[in-house]
């Protein structure tokens, strides 16, 4: 085969393989710039979270909508759409002066931008690439994605301390750039079939998801069962019976998601085309397999999330010394995800996973027992042993969910994965947030009623005040905040010890919940489909 004949048959991989870049680099590359933006945007560590959450939320609840265009508009189409307004989105993010400008640009249309690429990737390369060709391209698309999870925090790193964190954005606006100026050799298909929209499972779709992961959000400031304060629409205050909204929120939300699953079954019986088809859930293995790679992405969104905040928070590192303290780490997730590949000639797909969530365990277990006011950075490299088992975890778990269906259901079955991977980014970094935020509220409140140097009529105030002012802020961050204060030097010590401590009890209860998820996806493997993928 000639060089000019190569190239031809294999653009279309390096073009798709570009774009699943960008989309899993848009994952991790903001997670060692949130120091960095929080003091450019003039916002908090959980405005941050709220955008990171969002992006996974609004991508999740457009993921099974793309899909289902594909088959209304075309595959190169929706793809092209796609990727367009993700590169707006981008674009956008990269001009952003507040919290709320990034938002819109990442969060809402980078993440929409992506729920109409990522379901197409796939298809493309199912209509170009068949037997040996497919699966080589299938490979490659999953080495992109895990380079890009690896290099994103190094690569931001980098350009945050040295340049700026927008410049991150505007490589991904040139990469899109590059996709649509070569887009010719992306292959035009016809829609398959003309069926009309799901506009009912659309909508109940993005309600359901949506309400679920913003209840998540909004337990910090509201409460998650008492009501630390009313939500307000107006002059209307909300707070039925002294209750926080988040119960009622949460509740309604998963109601609207039950809906959606019974009136899914009602267009399969029908013979119509809905967002899914409820009987893959039949499918032995694949509700484990889907429920196994949820508290998979969520731990890891969860983990790189706080250990990057722990970095900056506690030791004040700079975006670029975050990076490459979590290089060892991306490493061994890189290298073990191409590894694990080829360990699935000889073991069934399921030990692998188990294997790797245990070593994700141990090595959550030692970052846990390392964490203390005395750690230092290169203590943290133990982390290496949860990269290993991650990289483990990623090298099977989507093969064996892919593998459990027919070749028929394939593209419907990549759909609902990829809705479920970013549900459980959104809701794993949803999570850890809210828990840290409220273990470092928690702990100042018990240091106010137990100290005698706060009189005892003062103490109410102080606590209705720290539930609403208090957030995770760096050492030098509180130092300013206490000099604009007219406390004494004596008293300012006193509170910058108290909060070092209940801050490093906070991320320690965050590594807890990461053990959690960690036992939980454990205990989900049992039910794997019990197949050797090699």
């Amino acid at each position: 085969m000639s060089i000019k004949t190569a190239m031809k048959k294999w653009i279309l991989l390096v073009l798709l393989a570009m774009s699943m870049f960008v989309v899993v680099l848009d994952t991790t590359v903001m997670n060692v710039s949130i120091s960095a933006l929080v003091a450019d945007l003039g916002t908090t560590v959980t405005g941050i979270q709220s955008a990171i959450s969002l992006y996974a939320l609004v991508m999740a609840s457009f993921m099974l909508i793309g899909s289902t265009l594909a088959d209304r508009w075309g595959k190169k189409r929706t793809f092209l759409i796609g990727i367009g307004i993700f590169g707006v989105g981008t674009f956008s993010a990269s001009l952003s002066t507040s919290l709320v400008t990034l938002i819109l640009g990442w969060s809402v249309l980078e993440g929409l931008g992506s729920a109409l690429m990522v379901p197409n990737i796939q298809n493309l390369l199912r209509d170009r690439y068949s037997g040996k060709d497919l699966a080589f391209a299938y490979g490659i698309i999953s080495a992109v994605s895990a380079v890009g999870a690896a290099l994103g925090p190094i690569l931001g790193g980098y350009l945050t301390t040295f340049h700026s964190w927008r410049w991150a954005f505007r490589l991904e606006v040139l990469v899109v750039i590059i996709v649509l100026v070569l887009s010719q050799y992306i292959p035009s298909s016809r829609p398959r079939q003309p069926a009309r929209f799901d506009w009912l499972g659309a909508i109940l779709s993005i309600l359901g998801l949506s309400t679920v992961v913003l209840s998540i959000l909004m337990a910090q400031p509201y409460g998650f069962w008492i009501a630390k304060q009313p939500l307000m629409i107006g002059a209307l205050a909300i707070a039925p019976l002294g209750l926080s909204v988040v119960p009622f929120m949460l509740g309604g939300g998963i109601v609207i998601l039950m809906l959606l699953v019974l009136w899914e079954r009602h267009l399969e019986r029908q013979g119509n085309v809905g967002l899914f088809k409820p009987s893959l859930f039949l499918t032995q293995g694949l509700p484990s397999g889907f429920a196994v790679r949820i508290a998979h992405m969520g731990l890891m969104a969860a983990f790189f999330f706080i250990v990057p905040l722990l970095l900056q928070l506690t030791f004040e590192f700079t975006a670029m010394q975050t990076g490459l303290a979590l290089l060892p780490l991306s490493i061994a997730i890189l290298i073990f995800a191409i590894a694990g590949a080829q360990l699935s000639a000889r073991f069934r797909a399921k030990r692998i996973i188990q294997v790797g969530y245990v070593l994700v365990i141990l090595g959550l277990i030692q970052l846990l027992a390392t964490v203390r006011i005395e750690t230092t950075p290169s203590q943290l490299a133990q982390g290496i042993i949860f990269g290993i088992g991650s990289g483990l975890i990623a090298s099977q778990i989507l093969n064996l969910i892919l593998s459990t269906v027919d070749e028929a259901d394939t593209t419907a079955t990549a759909g609902l994965n990829a809705t479920f991977e970013q549900l459980g980014n959104a809701i794993g970094v949803a999570l850890v947030g809210t828990i840290m935020v409220g273990t470092l509220i928690g702990g100042l409140q018990q240091r106010v009623m137990a100290s005698p140097d706060i009189p005892a009529e003062a103490r109410p105030a102080i606590i209705a005040s720290l539930q609403t002012r208090v957030q995770l802020v760096s050492d030098t961050q509180l130092a300013q905040a206490l000099d604009q204060t007219t406390i004494t030097p004596e008293l300012s010590e006193q509170v910058e010890l108290a909060y070092r401590t209940e801050r490093l009890r906070a991320f320690r209860s965050g590594m807890v919940f990461l053990v959690f998820l960690a036992l939980v996806g454990l205990v989900l493997t049992p039910g794997l489909p019990n197949l050797k993928l090699g």
